[in-house]
């Protein structure tokens, strides 16, 4: 694949809280450390030694979660014996349990993550860096994630959710998966895209184990670990911080207070709640409120709690416990020996409101890496655009904007009757005041009549319009298709469009062509010009 660059601030794929922050504007100076590029790394390293993870339970837990896999991907492996010393750091990208991936975006999140993983290698031979998939187990939100694009077919996952979606069971998988493959048809590596989900969503019980097989089946020989954190011995290792939040509720005052500064500026991305955990057991995720006289209720539910219960609940039984958004990052920091997260604009908006948080609790707060973004399109597409006048950055203007513009550069659509009806103006006028002064009751007629006469024209150029459009309708369709190719439905083809239809045709190497043109701290977008 060939390509291209188009800077970022034409896309309208990054929100201007993004771009601020990678234009390092003094306004958000307050809301983090280190900022976005590798020259901030040496003093990042310097101080992340400074505060200690439990490398122990770390490594024990992965060795746990990938006991299948050590023998399968020694790169992984190696990761994880690499965590048990000082010298060995993450990298991180989060995201939810996607079927088959989800959106195109998954890839460029954990492509990101590998490959500041290895540059930071390069730069700083003496340490180790590992890139580490963060499952979203704990989230809730089936409907966000029961749906998939491919091959511009929609396919719903038919399945009744409860609880956390990292438990969900893969058994009503089938019907989906059989849909799927039959789209398939005989695509160079369709027996390999057949393999990997078959492996992963038939042999896995949960959708967290399955998700596991299925990313290391992508990237296991990248050294990629792909961390669950619903886990008790986890919880634990957080027993202080979900106390201190049960008891005394900083959240809720430290991000109000953020929010109040940042949203003289920006669109506020998350509001915290008074308690910013969920209760967790069996098909069961609802937040923990606190009533008046201090005991603890469960939403949604008749399970109450005294504090002194809740308190032994929490001490005894931690995997009960799941931090919300607000939170969630300062588990996550509490766990792992982490450099960077990498995320997208909404993702580090939220991260930017959270400082605060992670210094009440003496977290470590790490650099925010924006993910890569890229669009995709064939060489074809591209040329019959550009010959219609247009150039790469007009791509992301939208269908609308791009017809309008093309059909007023047409000779034709230079037809213009506004000098036409401004005469025509200017003559009613004349006439209503010339028979106004011999009766006035003939001014209504006499603007009626102008109304009619403005109403034809009117209907006489939209046909005009349309005529345009016939016309030249081979072009026209050529703007539609390539709008659906960049912006499927109006929204980016990398928050639409799944990634198989490419591997279907070329295999790992599509994985490798990603690998090779996304590059941390990009500063235009990634265009993907396909032969």
């Amino acid at each position: 694949m060939q390509r291209l660059e188009v800077d970022f601030e034409k896309t309208g794929l990054r929100s201007k809280m993004l771009l601020d922050y990678i234009k390092s504007d003094p306004f958000l100076d307050q809301f983090y450390k280190y900022k976005p590029s590798y020259n901030s790394f040496p003093q990042l390293i310097e101080d992340r030694k400074k505060f200690n993870v439990n490398r122990e339970v770390l490594t024990s837990e992965l060795s746990l979660q990938h006991a299948s896999y050590l023998d399968v991907y020694p790169a992984v492996k190696n990761s994880i014996l690499s965590l048990q010393s000082e010298k060995t750091f993450t990298v991180t990208t989060g995201h939810q349990l996607c079927f088959a991936g989800g959106p195109m975006f998954f890839l460029y999140k954990i492509i990101t993550t590998i490959n500041l993983a290895k540059q930071l290698k390069k730069n700083h031979p003496d340490y180790n860096f590992v890139p580490v998939y963060w499952m979203a187990s704990e989230d809730h939100d089936f409907e966000e994630i029961s749906t998939l694009n491919v091959f511009n077919k929609t396919l719903k996952w038919d399945q009744s959710v409860k609880g956390v979606t990292g438990k969900i069971p893969t058994a009503s998988l089938p019907p989906l998966i059989d849909e799927m493959i039959a789209l398939f048809g005989e695509a160079p590596h369709a027996a390999e895209m057949k393999h990997i989900i078959e492996e992963s969503y038939y042999r896995e019980l949960s959708l967290a184990d399955a998700t596991r097989h299925f990313v290391l089946s992508l990237f296991g020989d990248e050294g990629l670990v792909v961390l669950d954190a619903d886990r008790k011995s986890l919880k634990e290792l957080f027993l202080p911080i979900l106390k201190d939040e049960l008891l005394n509720q900083p959240s809720f005052r430290l991000v109000n207070k953020t929010n109040d500064i940042l949203g003289e500026n920006y669109k506020i991305q998350v509001l915290p709640r008074a308690v910013n955990l969920f209760y967790l057991d069996d098909q069961l995720r609802e937040r923990i409120v606190q009533a008046p006289d201090e005991h603890y209720e469960i939403v949604n539910t008749e399970l109450k709690f005294s504090k002194n219960i809740m308190l032994d609940l929490l001490e005894h039984q931690p995997e009960r416990f799941s931090p919300n958004v607000v939170l969630r990052p300062v588990y996550q920091e509490t766990i792992l020996p982490n450099l960077a997260y990498i995320g997208g604009p909404g993702e580090l908006a939220y991260w930017l409101q959270l400082k605060s948080v992670f210094d009440h609790h003496g977290v470590f707060y790490p650099m925010l890496v924006p993910r890569n973004n890229a669009i995709i399109i064939s060489a074809k597409q591209l040329q019959k655009f550009e010959a219609l006048g247009f150039t790469l950055e007009d791509v992301f203007k939208g269908e609308a904007k791009l017809t309008a513009a093309y059909t007023a550069s047409l000779e034709e659509g230079n037809v213009n009757i506004d000098e036409e009806m401004q005469a025509i103006g200017k003559a009613f006028t004349s006439v209503g005041n010339k028979l106004s002064a011999v009766d006035q009751t003939l001014a209504g007629p006499v603007a009626a009549e102008h109304q009619k006469l403005v109403n034809s024209l009117d209907n006489l150029q939209k046909k005009m319009i349309a005529a345009l459009k016939r016309k030249h309708e081979v072009s026209l369709n050529q703007i539609k298709s390539i709008s659906q190719v960049i912006a499927p439905d109006r929204t980016p083809q990398e928050r639409i469009k799944n990634f198989i239809p490419y591997y279907l045709k070329d295999g790992k190497q599509f994985i490798q062509t990603l690998k090779q043109n996304l590059e941390p701290f990009a500063e235009k977008l990634s265009v993907l010009v396909e032969d």
